[in-house]
Formats: C-alpha cells, sequence, structure tokens
C-alpha cells in the first residue's frame, strides 16, 4: 500500500505552485527542459511516473484492485515494460460499465480541484472521465509549448472555429473577444461556433481578421474550397491549426494554393488532452511523453515495429483522480523513428483514419456537424449513435439504446437535433442492437450519403 507521499508526484516536479498561472509557467520551464533530456532518460523518468500511478490505482481505486494485484507491492525501480504491458488494455466499454469503481479514494493535495468531461469520441458511446487541477495544468503548459514551438506572435489575434457547447453559446458574447490563455498577456481571440454555415464562417474571418486560425482539418477544406470560389484571401493570416480530426496531406496543399499560409496539427482528445505535436521542422509528431506514456501495438497486442501501424494505447501519467491505463483511445496510428531535429520525444508519422463527413445543407452550403453525448442521454439511456445523412433533407439516426425509446422521446430528440443543426430535416430514428466499425476499425457518428 502506497500513501499519498513522493510515489504520486508529478513527473517532472513535486512542488508546484499554489497559483495556477505561476504552475503552468513552472511546467514550461521544465518542458522546455525536458526537451534536451536524453531518450533513455525520458523513458527512465516515465517508468518512474508508471510505478507511482499504478501504486496508486492499486491502493485507492476498486476497479484496479484485482486488475493490477499480480504486480504489487512494486518496489522502486522494479517496474519493466514487459510487466507494464501485461496489464488488460482499458476499453471504453469498461470506462462505461464501471465509471463509479475507476474513481480514486484518495486525490494526493495539490490535484484538487477535480471536474467531469463527458465525451462520446470517435466511437459515439458516451463516456465520463474525472480529471484534475494538474491535467488541466498541463493541458495549458503543452499549449503553451506548442505555440513557442510554432513561434507565434502572441500580440497577434487567433480566431477559433471549433464546436461550442450548449451552455458556452448561451453564456457567450458574440461580440467580446477572450484571450489565448489565462496564463498570460495576450491579443484578442475569438470564437466562433463551427456549426456555422461556411459562408458565414468566412463573413466572419473577414470582420476578425486573424493572423492565426484554429478549426478542424475538414471545416477548413470546405473553408478553402467556397474561399477559393469567392476569390477570398485573408490578408492578415500568418498560420493555420487543426486538431481533433485525422489531416489530410492534401488540406496543406490546398491551404498554400488558397490563402499561402502554412498548417500546424495538433492531435489530441478529451480524455486525455494533447496527445501529440506536429514537428515543427518536418510533417510527423512528436508525442507529449512528459505527460502520457503512449504505445502502438498490433493485432496480436504487440509493439508494431519502425513504419508499422497499430492502434494507440495510451495511460494518462498525471491523472490520480480516474487513472487511465493503457487505455484503447479508437485511434490507429504509424510508428516513426527518432526525429532529426535533436527532441527525445518519440514519433509518430502519420495518424491514421477516415476523414470525416461533412453535412450538407439544402442550400448546397456545408457545416462540419457535432453531436455531443448529453443531447441523447438527456432524453433516453442512448449508448452509442449514428446519424446518416441520405439526402439534402433527410437524416436517419441509428440508436443503442438500454430501455425504451418511445415516441415522446423520439420527438424532444428529433426536436434537439433539428435546432442543432439550424434546419427542419426530416429525421427518422432506427433502434438496433449494436452499430458496426468500419473494416479498418474506426466508427464515425455522422456519415454523409450525399455526393
Amino acid at each position: 500500500m502506497v500513501s499519498s507521499n513522493a510515489r504520486t508526484r508529478c513527473l517532472l516536479t513535486s512542488d508546484l505552485p499554489s497559483d495556477d498561472r505561476e504552475a503552468v509557467h513552472a511546467l514550461v520551464r521544465l518542458l522546455d527542459e525536458s526537451q534536451g533530456w536524453q531518450p533513455g532518460a525520458l523513458l527512465t523518468r516515465q517508468l518512474e511516473q508508471l510505478e507511482a500511478l499504478l501504486a496508486h490505482a492499486a491502493a485507492t481505486v476498486p476497479f484496479y484492485r484485482d486488475r493490477l494485484a499480480t504486480l504489487m507491492p512494486l518496489k522502486p525501480g522494479s517496474l519493466t515494460l514487459a510487466d507494464f504491458t501485461d496489464i488488460p488494455v482499458l476499453r471504453r466499454n469498461d470506462i462505461q460499465n464501471h465509471t463509479a469503481a475507476m474513481q480514486s479514494t484518495a486525490l494526493p493535495p495539490g490535484h484538487h480541484p477535480t471536474g467531469n468531461i463527458e465525451t462520446s469520441g470517435s466511437t459515439a458511446r458516451p463516456i465520463t472521465v474525472t480529471t484534475t487541477r494538474l491535467t488541466g495544468l498541463f493541458f495549458s503548459a503543452l499549449n503553451l509549448r506548442y505555440h513557442a514551438w510554432f513561434e507565434r506572435d502572441f500580440a497577434g489575434t487567433l480566431s477559433v472555429i471549433l464546436a461550442q457547447s450548449t451552455e458556452r453559446l448561451k453564456k457567450k458574447d458574440p461580440g467580446k473577444a477572450g484571450r489565448w490563455s489565462p496564463f498570460g498577456a495576450s491579443g484578442p481571440a475569438h470564437t466562433l461556433d463551427v456549426r456555422t454555415p461556411v459562408r458565414q464562417q468566412l463573413d466572419w474571418l473577414k470582420d476578425t481578421d486573424p493572423q492565426y486560425l484554429l478549426t478542424y482539418p475538414s471545416n477548413l477544406d470546405a473553408l478553402l474550397r467556397q474561399a477559393a470560389e469567392d476569390g477570398l484571401r485573408l490578408l492578415s493570416l500568418r498560420q493555420v491549426s487543426t486538431m481533433g480530426e485525422m489531416l489530410n496531406p492534401a488540406t496543406r496543399d490546398h491551404l498554400q494554393r488558397v490563402w499561402g499560409v502554412p498548417l500546424s496539427d495538433c492531435y489530441s482528445s478529451q480524455e486525455t488532452g494533447i496527445i501529440a505535436i506536429q514537428c515543427p521542422h518536418h510533417g510527423h509528431y512528436h508525442l507529449q511523453a512528459e505527460n502520457l506514456f503512449v504505445e502502438i501495438i498490433g493485432d496480436d497486442d504487440k509493439p508494431v515495429p519502425l513504419g508499422g501501424s497499430g492502434r494507440l494505447i495510451i495511460t494518462d501519467l498525471h491523472n490520480l483522480a480516474m487513472p487511465l491505463i493503457r487505455y484503447e483511445v479508437g485511434d490507429l496510428a504509424e510508428r516513426g523513428p527518432p526525429c532529426e531535429c535533436g527532441r527525445p520525444l518519440p514519433v509518430i508519422n502519420r495518424i491514421l483514419g477516415r476523414q470525416r463527413n461533412m453535412l450538407r445543407l439544402p442550400d448546397g452550403d456545408r457545416m462540419w456537424p457535432s453531436f455531443p453525448a448529453d443531447l441523447f442521454t438527456a432524453v433516453a439511456a442512448v449508448r452509442q449513435f449514428q446519424l446518416v445523412q441520405k439526402t439534402l433533407n433527410s437524416i436517419e439516426v441509428r440508436l443503442v439504446v438500454d430501455g425504451t425509446f418511445g415516441p415522446a422521446q423520439e420527438m424532444l430528440l428529433r426536436r434537439s437535433l433539428q435546432e442543432r443543426l439550424g434546419h427542419p430535416f426530416d429525421i427518422d430514428f432506427t433502434v438496433v442492437g449494436e452499430i458496426s466499425r468500419s473494416k479498418g476499425g474506426k466508427f464515425e457518428d455522422f456519415i454523409s450519403d450525399v455526393k
């Protein structure tokens, strides 16, 4: 049994300041330092933190008590990669079925307060993950690292077109700009919901006149197609960043042709935060290994060789409230060799998967559809969902539901979906026992059959 002592410390430091702003900047300095570590030193630090995480989980998290029993007690320095990879893979249905049992009963000091995120992810099966102050601090510090790698000018204007929650949209003042980050001075940051039709997005971008744009790859493609058709250029734009989806390499060329600026990509998940950041000197990605331990395994559950593709298995090194140990995120990636840039961080060449479909509106416009899990779970016990656009005016909604799903629930959900999509689509519901993945192992919560 291991108590809340040095074994549950942060990988990089045991004494972060209590002030969040000071803590983030302390983490940024330590992340800068870690870029000079040798790969062997990085792995040693990861194993030390994995030992602390496993001991904490076995002692305070009911779900892991039996799961980790054969490894306990762990002596300092005794954990091997072979031992660690014998731990069963954690899947989304494990989290769905055991959310309460996955909560730590004794969170160490410095990790409070906690919060919750609910995400459908690429499988559209809702899960809830508990987050902590420390996971939030790491997200902010890694985001600042991302800005620093690409030498962004914090005095510039940032425009963000991503999915916005219903609550955030209700609270938001459309005319009021925020900041890039709550942890330092910056120029204005404007946000727009990605469900906004593409032509309106372009009008908004003309008004905000950003130096930097952040959006999803599929939405960027739609913006570029419309901008090329209209002959629209954003004269102040310096860089575009994408996240949240597989990036098609053709999008980089498309951006250069239409707006003449470079593109950078960040791979993240709501459950684990920032997973990998594109190298500023190459097109591949550096895993953020100070915060996450990432494996790429094949169908035999063994690590893939260099150049091989496999399933991404992620362990969050610092989430002690609800440990995610060997969590299968549902994405595929290709393992890459060490980078010539000199950073010791492991490389993935590509994040694999199918590019997300765009919703087609009857007027010919396109928009990126986003469906939060609580839109469905607020109406019924929906475990899985998938929407298929059959025609310009009709959508089929496939649902896996625990219990009943009657006419009253259909009416409520139809109304909510029409409101979210901004158009009175004809929506039909089909309740099924299971929604299968694609041949590549991926799942899309939205598919368009409209060509």
